[in-house]
């Protein structure tokens, strides 16, 4: 099997995995975590939403700000479909003896609110995180330490904007600011822990993308 990865084909997978972890974020954040310290509990999207962050900031600087925008698009474009057809999954009707409506319907039905708080909260937070990235980066001192001070500021924002808005008025204030700081502390030790993988695939997205670097 030929491993030659065109630097266009690299992009490609980049963008499907960025694609796809928001994706899958947004669905298992139906799931809440209890973390059994001090009582605190977060949603299940924690495991898997920092990637999303890390890619935006290895697409910012392996292709330019402007490919980051283009792919934050992509990405909400993605899950409006996702919605959609587990929207209309839910609408159609069932056999008499399927069993599974009510399963689908607590794992797929998201609320206006939370989605739309999550839109917001991904555009801004991922927006941030990819101007940080292009500023920090104007040169190459402190290169890893820049970037995650990058994606940790955008995840910041996500959270004081999703949680806010997806708890404001049924939550106590203490609660929501608990909330998002243990949601970003944990977003951290993630990000932390994922720092050298994230160094590896930037350096293979950057191999021989020169040209299209400018794109």
């Amino acid at each position: 099997m030929d491993l030659n990865i065109t630097p266009t084909e690299k992009r490609l997978i980049i963008t499907v995995f960025f694609c796809m972890s928001f994706t899958i974020a947004n669905l298992i954040t139906v799931k809440i975590i209890d973390l059994h310290i001090l009582g605190l509990v977060v949603p299940a999207g924690v495991l898997i939403y920092p990637l999303v962050y890390v890619l935006t900031n290895v697409i910012t600087e392996a292709y330019g700000e402007d490919a980051a925008r283009r792919t934050l698009i992509l990405g909400i474009a993605a899950d409006v479909l996702f919605v959609f057809m587990t929207t209309l999954l839910l609408v159609l009707p069932s056999p008499a003896n399927y069993a599974g409506d009510s399963s689908l319907a607590f794992v797929f039905t998201q609320t206006p609110k939370i989605l739309v708080a999550s839109y917001i909260s991904y555009l801004i937070g991922n927006l941030v995180n990819a101007r940080l990235t292009t500023i920090v980066n104007r040169n190459d001192s402190n290169h890893a330490l820049k970037n995650m001070f990058a994606v940790a500021m955008g995840e910041l924002v996500d959270n004081i904007i999703f949680i806010g808005l997806a708890f404001i008025g049924e939550v106590p204030v203490m609660e929501i600011a608990i909330m998002i700081f243990s949601h970003w502390v944990l977003s951290l030790i993630w990000i932390s822990i994922a720092e050298p993988f994230t160094l590896k695939v930037l350096k293979w997205a950057k191999d021989d993308t020169n040209v299209e670097a400018t794109a």
